[in-house]
């Protein structure tokens, strides 16, 4: 007595991810339309750059209590919340753009180079972002003044722009559409990781400046002052406001580009099959 309705689910399930691809859905056992799915990477993203600068802010009015936050949901924290989350976008960015790159049939030579050393790229950033790598590789730049903090540029940009120009210029054949996409991510990002970097290293180092003359005039210090010195007072605001800008920038790159790529993974899935038939009525 079961068998016959057991056996009329799987006609009916096959319909609704039919239906569910017609309307632009991305299936995978279950149906989800690139639109919301889009929505729900930037809500995330904003909540978390929302509650970073709200704890960061609190820890500097509130002497104590706000450290086990601070270090939880920080976007300036190795192993934070946000820094993990962006790890992730960037790693799901990638294993779409192979998704994309297996899609495409690998029919010119250039074009299969580029999709592969896109994806590559994407899963560089991830490692980048959850140990902050371009950071510690940075330090070994001596730099002073203002771009103290922001030293890593001077190493990782010069190439970073190459292999992006050189990827961009394969895929133009693909899709003028899609490099435009692409670029638009890459200056979203790249105002976040490069113009909102540079100027927050010039507020944190005007801030240990200030830190540091007053330490040297109350204390005799001759020496920088510990790091919460100058966490702290009217010149720290300013990074505060810039950092959180920063990596919100850098989070919503990804968000752009994975929307390009899924949008291109659909228009790539739907031009190779048929037309969904009708439900029946």
């Amino acid at each position: 007595m079961l068998s016959q309705p057991l056996n009329d689910v799987e006609p009916i399930a096959r319909t609704r991810d039919q239906q569910a691809e017609a309307r632009g859905a991305v299936t995978f056992g279950i149906s989800i339309r690139p639109a919301r799915l889009i929505i729900a990477m930037l809500a995330c993203t904003l909540m978390l750059s929302v509650l970073s600068l709200i704890v960061n802010l609190m820890r500097v009015t509130h002497e104590r209590g706000w450290d086990t936050l601070v270090d939880l949901l920080s976007v300036d924290r190795e192993g934070s919340l946000p820094t993990w989350w962006s790890a992730l976008m960037l790693t799901a960015t990638g294993g779409l753009t192979w998704l994309v790159a297996r899609s495409r049939g690998h029919k010119v030579w250039g074009e299969r180079l580029a999709w592969w050393t896109l994806t590559a790229g994407f899963l560089f950033l991830s490692i980048d972002e959850s140990c902050m790598l371009h950071e510690r590789i940075g330090r070994k730049v001596q730099l002073k003044g203002s771009l103290h903090h922001a030293r890593w540029i001077l190493l990782w940009l010069p190439p970073a722009l190459l292999v992006t120009s050189a990827i961009l210029w394969q895929l133009w054949r693909v899709s003028s559409r899609l490099v435009l996409g692409m670029t638009v991510g890459v200056l979203v990002f790249l105002s976040g990781a490069v113009g909102m970097e540079t100027l927050t290293a010039k507020y944190r180092y005007e801030a240990e400046t200030l830190a540091l003359e007053e330490a040297k005039l109350t204390e005799g210090l001759d020496n920088a002052p510990p790091i919460r010195d100058w966490q702290k007072g009217p010149t720290y605001y300013p990074y505060l406001y810039g950092m959180a800008l920063e990596e919100l920038l850098e989070m919503l790159g990804p968000v752009i580009w994975f929307g390009v790529l899924l949008t291109c993974h659909r228009e790539q899935r739907d031009s190779g099959k048929e037309p969904p038939p009708q439900s029946p009525q």
